[in-house]
């Protein structure tokens, strides 16, 4: 009997919490997951970050290996240099179809090998002898250095995280100049010699004379106002997502961060206009190779074609975003999301 009173009392008391617990857990819930309330044209629903229409801000910066493609045999696309550079872009998304332009900064900086060249003239030395002397110049490798102001105009799409776009871009140069690394020798033949004169310092003739760039700068080439065909494929990072991923609320700021792959040549030809000479030996310094007059191939007159080339990475950062207004078509007549 009294057994049966311990289970009775035992199974009252089980009961008694059961029930406690099961309120308890109610009241919680309720607090976490309660359905909220959206307004149509207030807070937002919950909608993908690829539907609708989007207007993004950011900017963008690319690192990239540069040189130019000519036409002269004088002069190779090796090594090539580098660019940098930075643009303010806003991005017009509708679905997975994107517009996309901006204003832009890009800086340059470009070697290219020079075939060795020789240079004769003659001249008369100290003693008053003429003499008739050989200029060789080797190891050359030209420098171009310039900035350019660019507006970029893309159209391009979305692909399972991915995307590709495809433009053009004007490049218009602003600053720059150019800078020249060498070796000079010099040999010399008199007429009452048998054979060529090499290594006298003391008579101007000298061998492998190294001209760095810093002591042979120069100006600007005078490019032209160039045309790139662009091409760029990535990866997308889409951030701000509540809910479930890649979905955000519609009125919450749309920030994203892309990873990408491009390539640029350019659709018009910009070498200059320039007729400068390739090398000068002055009349009264002929054996001070500091004194003499170089000019960088592309300003010489003896490249008909020269055509810009980058490749590289950029990174993207959307950091302001917001999206249209879309119609709830779950919304009731007062504005709140209607009961399913």
């Amino acid at each position: 009997m009294m057994r049966n009173k311990i289970y009775i009392i035992a199974l009252l008391l089980l009961t008694v919490a059961t029930a406690v617990a099961q309120t308890r857990i109610q009241d919680e819930w309720g607090r976490q997951y309660k359905k909220p309330k959206f307004k149509a044209n207030a807070a937002g629903l919950y909608t993908d970050q690829y539907d609708g229409v989007h207007h993004l801000v950011g900017l963008q910066v690319e690192g990239a290996y540069s040189t130019f493609f000519q036409s002269s045999k004088l002069m190779s696309s090796a090594p090539g240099g580098y660019a940098l550079g930075a643009t303010l872009q806003y991005a017009y998304l509708n679905g997975p179809f994107f517009i996309q332009t901006g204003v832009g900064v890009r800086w340059q900086d470009v070697k290219n090998k020079v075939t060795d060249q020789q240079y004769q003239r003659d001249a008369v030395d100290a003693a008053g002898t003429l003499s008739h002397m050989t200029y060789a110049f080797e190891q050359r490798k030209d420098e171009t250095r310039e900035l350019y102001a660019q507006i970029p105009f893309y159209i391009g799409g979305y692909f399972r995280g991915g995307y590709l776009m495809g433009g053009v871009k004007a490049s218009i140069p602003v600053y720059g100049d150019t800078r020249l690394d060498m070796l000079v020798s010099s040999t010399a033949r008199y007429d009452g010699y048998i054979g060529p004169v090499e290594e006298m310092d003391n008579h101007g003739i000298r061998r492998e004379v190294p001209l760095t760039p810093d002591q042979q700068k120069g100006p600007a080439l005078n490019l032209k106002v160039d045309v790139l065909g662009v091409i760029e494929a990535g990866y997308e990072l889409a951030f701000s997502n509540k809910g479930k991923p890649g979905y955000h609320r519609s009125n919450m700021n749309d920030q994203r961060l892309r990873f990408g792959a491009f390539a640029e040549i350019g659709v018009l030809n910009i070498a200059p206009n320039t007729k400068k000479v390739l090398y000068e030996v002055p009349e009264g310094s002929p054996y001070d190779f500091q004194t003499f007059q170089y000019n960088h191939v592309l300003s010489t007159g003896k490249v008909s074609t020269t055509h810009n080339f980058f490749a590289g990475i950029r990174l993207t950062y959307f950091f302001f975003g917001v999206q249209s207004k879309e119609k709830c078509l779950l919304c009731g007549l007062h504005g709140t999301v209607s009961p399913l």
